[in-house]
């Protein structure tokens, strides 16, 4: 008896279990969930001489892999000299079976193959049947060997090796050996990912923020999962919410969208684009199928898009999603906010009919990514990745339009000719951070596969069905690692010499109110409910507490606006407001308070509290 286990993709195997029997017969009894059609004499069967070959068809199996067991199954016929094959599906051989007619299909194809190559007879028992069937295992020493056999497939290697190369604004070219490099934030993402030099370890300072405002690793997850108590939850819902207003400004109908996060890895479009994605997946198995989940929002708006009926009139239109997105890093290398196992993607995809509208929309996205990292006081290095060598010839002049307006450079990087991506060109946009580390963050691609992949179509001006190109972006990032550019921001400020603060609209507690008595409560609730109707988020700190102690705890929260209030305030309509973003006091009355506020937070997003106005009532802290 041979038992043979085949490996596939991720750990699959493709199980056969082989005897060489004196005789097997069977008999058909009852269909089963998923059972093929059969004719009449495919319902009985009889084979004498027979090497019987118990087989089961998991997930992830494709009928390339049956060669791979073809070739095992001739090579134990002929050992053991057995004139005839029995395939016989034997579900019990293993608990991760694919789905029944991809088993089917991948069952007859080694059948077909069988009988094309090996001189016997070949047959093969019906699949999803309830079957009796007898069988005499022979007793000579080889029938009963049996061996775990681990056959691989033969991958094709691209050809040639990564390149890199410098391209000027004014179109020169500098091979990255020859550059002068120095400490600048370009000449540190050059030696990071053309040199391959490590920047070193370092203490990140960001992550106290992380902690301040309740965004932490969940000890009762996988690793690389975070969770948000009510300050981080808010900031990242008015993240979100920023996304969404970022796509829908950008001049485009957006079709804003919600889906699931996992997809049947068996669905062909599906396998394939995972295959070109890498080796950072997640699988679930259920019962009868391998689930994908989603390391981004392609498959939902794409299998979404393939039903939508599309007319060159209506291109180009966005479609977008903030996407829950999984991708399986390395545990050693996860960091809070920025490499995480699952992370929130805004996703958009713009659906543009050809090349040149493409690169046109290529253009607005790139100056919005820059237009938002300038809000923050910082600056983008340009990554940009090829697919070939071929795609950078095609598109340098456009490139260089890029580049021109902000005179910059950007690093090269020439993918090997051979894999066949479905992107031709990848802009990463990276930040330097405040331990010297250079942090991709924005990004957007050219796709010029997934439309025909995923069956996504337009009819154009003539009635005939086209495939679009489809841009892919996040403007800002993930919402992670936006919050991450923040905090990072914020620790950068201090080590200048400044109080960190975060962007006012995204402050949880944008104002806090100290009265000095109880008898004060009255006037800090009639504020605070003055302020919370003018779209302002205001709480006041409520506890039996020295003046002196409320303030050095809304100073240590980030609190936006500390104001206390007293007898004083009680008698005048000026108030003393600490402004933290000017580490200063100053004097204002409310309504002065409230359009100060609004102006700086004004065309941004806003939610209410996701907590208690009243510190004390606020059991997380």
């Amino acid at each position: 008896m041979f038992l043979y286990a085949v490996p596939l993709q991720s750990g699959d195997f493709l199980k056969i279990l082989l005897i060489h029997s004196d005789y097997i017969e069977y008999e058909a009894k009852k269909k089963a969930k998923g059972a093929e059609e059969i004719s009449e004499d495919m319902m009985k069967g009889r084979m004498k001489e027979a090497l019987v070959v118990f087989t089961a068809v998991e997930q992830g199996d494709s009928e390339e892999d049956a060669l791979i067991a073809k070739e095992e199954i001739m090579k134990t016929a002929n050992t053991v000299n057995a004139g005839r094959i029995m395939l016989y599906p034997y579900a019990h051989l293993s608990s991760k079976l694919a789905k029944p007619d991809i088993a089917v299909k991948i069952l007859k194809r080694l059948e077909a193959e069988l009988k094309k190559d090996f001189k016997g007879e070949v047959k093969r028992s019906p699949f999803g049947w309830y079957k009796a069937f007898k069988i005499s295992c022979k007793g000579h020493p080889l029938s009963e060997l049996s061996r775990d056999i681990k056959a691989k497939k033969e991958v094709k290697k691209p050809e040639g090796e990564e390149k890199f190369l410098i391209l000027n604004y004014d179109g020169t070219e500098t091979g990255v050996d020859a550059a002068k490099l120095g400490d600048d934030a370009f000449s540190t993402m050059v030696k990071k990912e053309a040199l391959h030099e490590d920047a070193g370890k370092s203490e990140p300072r960001y992550a106290r923020l992380c902690q301040k405002f309740g965004i932490e690793w969940e000890d009762m997850s996988d690793v690389g999962h975070m969770h948000y108590s009510p300050k981080g939850a808010l900031i990242m819902d008015l993240a979100a919410d920023y996304s969404w207003q970022i796509v829908n400004d950008l001049g485009i109908p957006v079709m804003t969208v919600k889906g699931t996060n996992m997809f049947n890895a068996d669905e062909p479009a599906v396998k394939e684009h995972a295959d070109l994605f890498g080796d950072r997946l997640y699988f679930i198995d259920t019962g009868d199928k391998r689930l994908i989940l989603r390391y981004a929002a392609c498959h939902q708006q794409f299998a979404m898009m393939r039903k939508w009926n599309i007319s060159y009139k209506q291109l180009p239109f966005g479609a977008f999603e903030v996407a829950d997105a999984y991708r399986l890093e390395q545990s050693g290398e996860t960091m809070l906010c920025f490499r995480t196992r699952r992370m929130n993607m805004p996703d958009l995809h713009v659906i543009c009919k050809d090349e040149g509208e493409a690169r046109g929309w290529f253009e607005r996205v790139h100056e919005r990514i820059f237009k938002e990292i300038e809000k923050l006081g910082r600056d983008y290095e340009m990554l940009i990745n090829f697919s070939s060598e071929k795609a950078y010839d095609e598109s340098k002049k456009w490139l260089l339009d890029l580049l021109g307006p902000r005179k910059k450079k950007a690093l090269l990087h020439f993918y090997p000719e051979g894999i066949n991506y479905y992107w031709t060109i990848n802009i990463e946009y990276h930040i330097k951070d405040y331990n010297n580390r250079m942090r991709e963050i924005g990004t957007v691609q050219m796709d010029i596969g997934n439309a025909k992949r995923f069956g996504i179509k337009y009819v154009d001006a003539e009635g005939k069905e086209q495939y679009p190109i489809i841009l892919h972006t996040a403007v800002i990032g993930t919402l992670e690692r936006y919050i991450y550019t923040i905090f990072d921001s914020a620790v950068i400020r201090e080590s200048q010499g400044n109080v960190g603060t975060i962007p006012l609209w995204m402050n949880p507690e944008q104002v806090r109110f100290l009265p000095v008595k109880d008898e004060h409560m009255e006037k800090v609730k009639e504020l605070a409910d003055m302020l919370t109707k003018n779209g302002i988020r205001a709480g006041y700190d409520d506890r039996d507490l020295s003046v002196g102690k409320k303030v050095r705890s809304a100073k240590q929260a980030w609190v936006g606006h500390v104001i206390v209030i007293g007898d004083k305030e009680m008698e005048s309509d000026m108030l003393n407001v600490y402004v933290r973003e000017e580490n200063a006091n100053r004097e204002m009355n409310i309504g002065e308070l409230i359009e100060e506020i609004k102006q700086k937070t004004k065309g941004m997003p806003y939610r209410p509290m996701y907590f208690p106005r009243e510190v004390s009532k606020r059991v997380f802290e």
